[in-house]
């Protein structure tokens, strides 16, 4: 009985506390409340249904209810069907409509275990032990509105410390209530629970274990922007080693067909040798007349040179950028993305066009002094042909070991840059990848989006707020009345019919 009235009180005190008010306009708001059986089954489901009337007028509603009560006023409510009519007064309207064992969305299942015994939470009343209490809590296949993806779960369980000691609740938020241990968890949407309580109890009694299901509705928003560019950043670089992978790939294969180019032209060093010697010669002759070209070859990239230079200077004339000549051009480019940021990429790609060109003409110059070299050293190779003789054979060697090596090389390379690969399609557009992954963990704290669905029935679609109260019976000891002088009279002589009759 003590149990029965803590129960209606912590009933009340939720519906006028934690049923938020509705706003002016708001048609409707409904709040479940479910009777769970010992074992966290449903037993019973009522709903009651809470209109804010801003002026009198008719109330529609759906459900299919066994039964119907209005709470606070003397409104009749007429049933027709699944439609439910009320003609009410302006003011707050609760009416109660019986649901009898419906389905909820959350499966609830409570197990008790006395040293290691199962009990149910009824006969485990009055036991003492060690208990352990499992709860799980899991979707309902039941639920098609979304409730236990977008609802969480605030549940509650007190152990009286004076009958139960050693608690160990992990993930709980453990409170003093009085004389009593109160264990509260909350289950965040989409997230089931599989909650472990043990104890050293004595005589054991706990009152009723409670759910409050709640919509969320959390301010929470996290700034990713700056995580988000260095994601960006990451993705670009990925994509610039991916293309150098493939670059170098290709590089090793044709290193590798020219090593193997090599190796079988290694042998052919030696014979040549001597066809070598006489053409020394007439190599010197061409080398002195490629010589002669040199002039022609280096005047024309400085033209080229200073063409880049002059055409990039009319593009950025304005931009209060110095001229850019051949001697400022990096320092010059590099100092105006620093300063400015270079939002548009182009300073950047500007500089990297005038490397690259400088890196062909410093080439290109080391080419014409080695033309130069060569042929004024061109005299001097027939003296080395016969060194050169003897050293091919050792050459052709090593060439059939590079070769063989480079073989490996490209497997290695074909390795890397499908690993490469793979690492780009998997990284490409990791910002958006990133953000959305931080709103599908954070859309249920946030309450999640669309409006607000009814529990009751599809049909109501004005509906603001939907709340779930669920709780279980208290675990008591059965309270056994003593007989009565006729009862006692009356077990008096069925005790000695039996022990007449050799049954007791």
């Amino acid at each position: 009985m003590k149990s029965s009235v803590k129960i209606l009180i912590t009933l009340i005190i939720i519906t006028l506390f934690i049923v938020p008010a509705a706003a002016a306009g708001t048609q409707k708001e409904e709040v479940i409340y479910v009777n769970l059986n010992g074992d966290g089954s449903v037993s019973h489901v009522y709903a009651v249904n809470i209109f804010d009337m801003q002026t009198g007028g008719r109330i529609t509603d759906y459900g299919s209810y066994y039964s119907v009560r209005n709470m606070v006023t003397t409104d009749q409510i007429n049933v027709n069907g699944d439609e439910i009519t009320i003609d009410t007064n302006p003011g707050k309207l609760y009416y109660e409509g019986d649901l009898g064992a419906a389905s909820i969305p959350w499966n609830v299942k409570i197990t008790y275990f006395m040293d290691g015994v199962p009990y149910s939470a009824e006969d485990i009343a009055g036991k003492s032990g060690n208990l352990e209490m499992h709860i799980v809590i899991t979707k309902d296949p039941s639920d098609t509105n979304d409730f236990y993806e977008k609802y969480a779960l605030m549940m509650t369980a007190t152990l009286d410390a004076n009958k139960c000691s050693n608690i160990s609740a992990s993930g709980a938020t453990i409170a003093n209530v009085g004389s009593s241990k109160q264990l509260s968890y909350t289950i965040l949407p989409n997230k089931g629970a599989d909650v472990v309580i043990t104890s050293s109890v004595v005589d054991f009694e706990m009152d009723a274990i409670s759910l409050n299901g709640i919509r969320l509705s959390l301010n929470v928003d996290v700034d990713t922007t700056e995580m988000e560019d260095d994601l960006v950043e990451l993705s670009d670089g990925i994509v610039k080693l991916d293309d150098g992978a493939w670059e170098l790939r290709d590089g090793v294969n044709n290193f590798s067909r020219g090593v193997g180019n090599a190796s079988v032209g290694g042998y052919r060093i030696q014979s040549g040798a001597a066809t070598l010697a006489s053409g020394t010669n007439a190599l010197s002759s061409g080398l002195a007349s490629l010589a002669g070209q040199n002039a022609a070859l280096t005047g024309g990239a400085d033209q080229i040179f200073d063409g880049m230079l002059a055409s990039a200077n009319v593009q950025l004339a304005g931009a209060g950028i110095p001229a850019l000549t051949q001697d400022n051009y990096d320092p010059v480019l590099t100092a105006a993305i620093s300063s400015t940021g270079d939002p548009t990429g182009q300073l950047t790609q500007l500089l990297g066009q005038l490397r690259s060109y400088q890196t062909f003409y410093t080439g290109l110059m080391t080419y014409t002094t080695g033309v130069s070299y060569a042929a004024a050293n061109a005299t001097l190779l027939s003296s080395g042909v016969i060194d050169l003789a003897n050293g091919a054979s050792t050459l052709s060697f090593g060439l059939s070991e590079l070769n063989s090596g480079t073989n490996d090389l490209k497997e290695a390379m074909a390795n890397l840059t499908k690993g490469t690969g793979e690492l780009r399609d998997n990284t490409t557009g990791l910002d958006t990848k990133f953000t959305d992954k931080i709103n599908e963990v954070l859309d249920p704290l946030r309450g999640g989006t669309g409006n607000t669905h009814s529990f009751i029935s599809a049909k109501n679609t004005q509906v603001s707020s939907v709340q779930f109260v669920m709780h279980t019976p208290a675990v008591e000891k059965t309270e056994v009345e003593a007989p009565n002088e006729v009862e006692k009279e009356d077990l008096n002589l069925m005790q000695r019919v039996m022990r007449l009759f050799g049954l007791a």
